[in-house]
């Protein structure tokens, strides 16, 4: 049994009790009214969560405009679907521009009633966690934290691409959250008020996935959903050979043909990838044809450990959002637990600090600091691996001078890693002058930003 509830404003009784009828049979809940006093008594007292909405009522053929238009400024969330006959189909049309989600004709077909009725109250379940997702401003907001070029630039670059109605291809390792950024897309953009369906591409079923996202015959899939909204088709470059070829044929007419039923939909495409695009189209796993089409904009995000910069910055941004994201009270790293924290890896990215930083709060729950033994293990044994990479055995093999100089490059090494290459953060920290520092690295060849500033 549904808990939804569908209203019927017609003033033929016949038609009335046939739609509340079938309707009923779904298990959905019914409401009706004769005319416009009724409909809006009920839509004030007990709102709807759709509305079928006769155009011709009483004498005046274009009743159901006006009523389209008072219901708008009562509530602007019910879909409404317009019940049209022969002689109103340019009216139907009009009030589509004006609001209404679609329209049926008289005499209408059950099965089409139906699909519609299921499509407009699955767009209305969509518009509703697209609000939710708006008010959660962490996971969105979390991107222009940081002070790497990325982070700095990524907002214009987003303003830009939102503007536009081109198709964006994301390239990112797992643990990024892509999504957010597609979402942010899409809410900045002229279709904020449609759906945002996000539809992850790995699938053990892939012919359910084919059905969920194309359809099928009877049912509306995940393209038509986004219909005047977004798709963001997280890890597209996971989808089976069959849906590339769908997928291709449907970004190419804006259509394609499921069995008998042809399927349009005008939905703006966002899709990522955490693959190595590369080798998947070199390998044909991904369809070259498919990459062009959906390559239109692309956004490049650095995994965390090639931008280092922006490690602390996000931890003091989950730290000072710690109760409203986590539940726990905010409170401060210690120097040597901030040291493994920039000096690690992050393999999961922005979702493995997040969860650090929540356990971390979690571990010192007693405690004023969080100190190093708060940290999960694997980030302990990474910086133990780091900072004491070199055994006595392997010392013991080296004259002095050899070992000192093999232990400086480690060390710097590392103390270059952990503050991004930038030079004068790194001789702060370890006490040198800058100049010398500069001279040391060159000396032992050390890599900073990604090119050798020495030793070939």
């Amino acid at each position: 049994m549904s808990n939804e509830t569908i209203l019927t404003v017609d003033d033929e009784t016949e038609v009335r009790s046939l739609i509340s009828d079938v309707l009923s049979d779904e298990g959905y809940k019914t409401a009706s009214a004769a005319d416009e006093t009724e409909a809006l008594s009920i839509i004030k007292n007990s709102p709807p969560d759709l509305i079928f909405l006769d155009l011709w009522i009483g004498e005046d053929e274009s009743a159901g405009l006006k009523i389209l238009e008072k219901i708008r400024q009562i509530n602007g969330e019910i879909p409404i679907i317009i019940i049209s006959g022969h002689g109103t189909i340019d009216a139907a049309v009009q009030a589509i521009r004006k609001g209404a989600f679609d329209f049926i004709e008289k005499p209408f077909v059950t099965d089409r009633l139906l699909l519609t009725c299921k499509r407009a109250l699955e767009v209305r379940r969509l518009k509703r966690e697209n609000s939710a997702l708006r008010l959660n401003k962490f996971d969105v907001g979390v991107f222009f934290v940081g002070k790497s070029l990325f982070s700095s630039s990524i907002k214009t670059l987003i303003d830009k691409v939102a503007s536009s109605n081109s198709r964006v291809f994301i390239k990112s390792k797992i643990g990024m959250g892509v999504e957010s950024i597609a979402f942010r897309i899409h809410n900045d953009s002229a279709r904020k008020t449609g759906p945002f369906v996000h539809v992850n591409c790995f699938a053990d079923n892939k012919e359910k996935f084919e059905a969920e996202l194309f359809g099928t015959e009877k049912l509306y899939g995940n393209i038509e959903k986004a219909d005047s909204g977004t798709l963001f088709l997280d890890d597209v470059t996971k989808l089976s050979k069959e849906c590339q070829v769908k997928l291709l044929q449907f970004l190419q007419e804006n259509s394609c043909l499921i069995g008998s039923r042809r399927v349009y939909s005008d939905a703006r495409v966002i899709c990522s990838s955490s693959d190595d695009v590369d080798l998947a189209l070199s390998s044909e796993k991904f369809s070259r044809e498919l990459f062009y089409r959906l390559n239109i904009v692309s956004i490049d995000i650095p995994s965390l450990k090639d931008r280092r910069e922006d490690i602390i910055p996000l931890v003091s941004y989950y730290l000072s959002n710690s109760e409203a994201i986590f539940g726990l009270k905010p409170k401060n790293f210690t120097e040597s637990a901030i040291a493994i924290l920039q000096s690690y890896d992050w393999p999961g990215n922005i979702a493995q600090l997040k969860n650090v930083v929540e356990s971390s709060l979690i571990n010192s729950a007693k405690a004023a600091e969080i100190d190093k033994s708060s940290l999960p293990p694997e980030l302990t044994s990474s910086a133990k691996e780091k900072f004491v990479s070199l055994n006595a055995a392997k010392f013991i093999s080296l004259q002095i001078k050899e070992a000192k100089e093999c232990f400086e490059s480690n060390y710097m090494q590392a103390q270059i890693e952990r503050f991004s290459g930038n030079i004068s953060k790194t001789a702060k920290f370890i006490g040198m002058e800058r100049s010398a520092l500069h001279r040391k690295l060159k000396t032992l060849g050390i890599v900073s930003k990604n090119k050798r500033i020495g030793k070939k």
